[in-house]
C-alpha cells in the first residue's frame, strides 16, 4: 500500500507576505468573508487541512496553499507510527528536500501542541469518528461536510448539544478543504460577471505575483519585445510572423503565471512554453485573428473607396488638387469608415483578449475560445473600463523616468491578463 500523507498549516506566512494580502487571497480562493479568513489564519496553526493523500496529491495541495501565502508542512500518515512522528524523522532524506525548497517546512509537533490539536476535533455525526477538523468542518475519516450533513437531516450545528454550542472551536461556516485533484482551481466555467472594482484587483493580484520574481518577469518581457522588434525589421514576412507568434508568446507568459500561481515558480524559458507545448492551436489563434483583421481592413477600404467615388474625384477628367483633398479629409463623412473600424475592431480585440489563455490552459477549440473571450469581456465592460483607465495612467507614469517604469508596468499588466482570466473563468 502506498504511503499516505497529511498536510498541516504551521500558523506562519510565507516570507515577504503581508497578512492582509494572504487574507484577501484566502477569502477569494475559498469564497469566504475576509473576517473569517483572517480568523483562520491567526488561529489555524497546527491544524490538519487534508489527509489520506498520496505524495503527489499532498504536494499538489501544498502548492495551492503555498500560492495563497501559507506555510504548509507535509507529514506522513502511518497508522503504525506514533502520532507525533514527523516526516523529518520518518524519512531522513526529506531533510535535504526541505533545504532545497524552503517553502516545505517539516515540523515535529510538541506533546502539548498535539494534545491541544486533539482537543479541537469534534465527533462526526455520520460515522462517529472523532475526526472533524475545527478548521475545515470536514470529517477526515468519511469526508462528510458536517454542517451540510446536519442541514440535510434537519439539524443544525448548534443543535448537537450544549457542549457543542459552547465550544469556542466549533467549525467555521466556510469550507476550507482544498479542491479535489483535477477540479476546482483549474476547472473552466462559463465567464461570469464581476463588479467594477475587480478591474483594480486584477492589477493588485498581478503585482503580488510580479514581486515574487521581478527580475525574471522583466527579463522575460524584455526578451519578448526584443524578438518582436527583430521580426518587425523583416518586411512583410516579419509582420506576418509577429501576428502568428504573438499569441504563442503571450500564451507562454500566461502559462508561466499559472505555474507561479500554483507554487511552481516562473522562469524566462516559460516564454516559449506555448511554442513547445501547443504550437498548432496557438498558431491557429494568430491565423484566425489575422483573417478577421484583414476582413475588417477590406471593409474599411471599401468604405473609403465608395466615399471617394461618390465625391466625384474618380470621374474621368476630374482634377485632384490639395484643396479638394483637404475638404474631403475634414468632411463629416470621413468619420464613417473610422466609426466602422472601431465598431468592428473593438469586438475583435475582445474576442482575442482571452483566446490564448483559453487555448493554452484549458484546450478550448480556437473558434470557441474567441467566442468565450468575447462573452467574458462583454459581461464585464465596467471592470475592463476601470482596468483600462488604470493601465493608461500606469503606462504614462512608467514613461516619465526615462521609460524605466515600464520595466515594472508592462510585466504587471501582462500578468493581469492571467489574474483577470482566473477571476472570470475559474471558481
Amino acid at each position: 500500500m502506498d504511503a499516505q500523507y497529511r498536510i498541516l498549516f504551521s500558523g506562519n506566512l510565507m516570507p515577504g507576505q503581508e497578512l492582509s494580502d494572504v487574507v484577501r487571497r484566502l477569502a477569494k480562493k475559498f469564497r469566504m468573508k475576509e473576517e473569517t479568513a483572517r480568523d483562520l489564519v491567526l488561529k489555524g496553526g497546527g491544524r490538519v487541512l487534508k489527509q489520506n493523500l498520496s505524495a503527489e496529491e499532498a504536494e499538489r495541495y501544498r502548492g495551492a496553499m503555498t500560492a495563497v501565502g501559507l506555510v504548509i508542512s507535509i507529514e506522513p500518515q502511518d497508522a503504525a507510527a506514533p502520532q507525533g512522528e514527523s516526516l523529518l524523522k520518518a524519512y531522513p532524506e526529506s531533510n535535504e528536500v526541505s533545504k532545497q525548497d524552503p517553502r516545505v517546512q517539516l515540523v515535529k509537533p510538541s506533546a502539548q501542541e498535539r494534545s491541544e490539536s486533539d482537543g479541537d476535533w469534534s465527533t462526526c455525526p455520520k460515522c462517529g469518528a472523532k475526526e472533524v477538523s475545527d478548521l475545515t468542518g470536514v470529517c477526515q475519516a468519511c469526508g462528510v461536510v458536517v454542517e451540510r450533513y446536519l442541514e440535510s437531516h434537519g439539524k443544525s450545528s448548534s443543535g448537537q448539544g450544549a457542549g457543542a454550542a459552547a465550544n469556542p472551536y466549533a467549525p467555521p461556516q466556510a469550507d476550507l478543504t482544498p479542491p479535489p485533484i483535477g477540479e476546482g482551481d483549474d476547472t473552466l466555467y462559463p465567464p461570469r460577471s464581476v463588479g467594477a472594482g475587480r478591474g483594480w484587483n486584477w492589477i493588485v493580484d498581478a503585482w503580488g505575483l510580479f514581486k515574487q520574481a521581478p527580475g525574471t518577469w522583466v527579463g522575460a518581457l524584455l526578451l519578448f519585445y526584443l524578438i518582436v522588434i527583430v521580426l518587425s525589421i523583416v518586411p512583410f514576412v516579419g509582420s506576418l510572423a509577429t501576428t502568428i507568434l504573438g499569441p504563442m508568446f503571450t500564451a507562454g507568459l500566461i502559462m508561466g503565471a499559472h505555474a507561479q500561481y500554483r507554487g511552481e515558480g516562473f522562469t524566462v524559458s516559460q516564454l516559449f512554453a506555448g511554442i513547445s507545448r501547443k504550437p498548432g492551436p496557438l498558431a491557429l489563434v494568430g491565423v484566425v485573428y489575422l483573417l478577421f483583421a484583414l476582413l475588417i481592413g477590406l471593409v474599411i477600404g471599401g468604405l473609403f473607396f465608395v466615399m471617394i467615388g461618390t465625391s466625384g474625384m474618380m470621374t474621368s477628367g476630374a482634377a485632384m488638387n490639395p484643396a479638394d483633398l483637404e475638404a474631403m479629409a475634414t468632411a463629416p463623412s470621413v468619420l464613417l469608415p473610422v466609426l466602422f473600424a472601431m465598431l468592428l475592431g473593438i469586438p475583435l480585440a475582445m474576442a482575442m483578449f482571452f483566446a490564448p489563455a483559453l487555448v493554452a490552459l484549458n484546450d478550448v477549440p480556437v473558434l470557441q475560445a474567441f467566442k468565450l473571450s468575447f462573452m467574458g469581456c462583454l459581461k464585464n465592460i465596467l471592470p475592463f473600463l476601470v482596468y483600462g483607465l488604470i493601465a493608461m495612467v500606469l503606462v504614462v507614469l512608467g514613461m516619465l523616468p526615462l521609460m524605466l517604469g515600464l520595466l515594472v508596468v508592462l510585466p504587471v499588466l501582462t500578468i493581469a491578463l492571467y489574474t483577470a482570466y482566473r477571476d472570470l473563468f475559474y471558481r
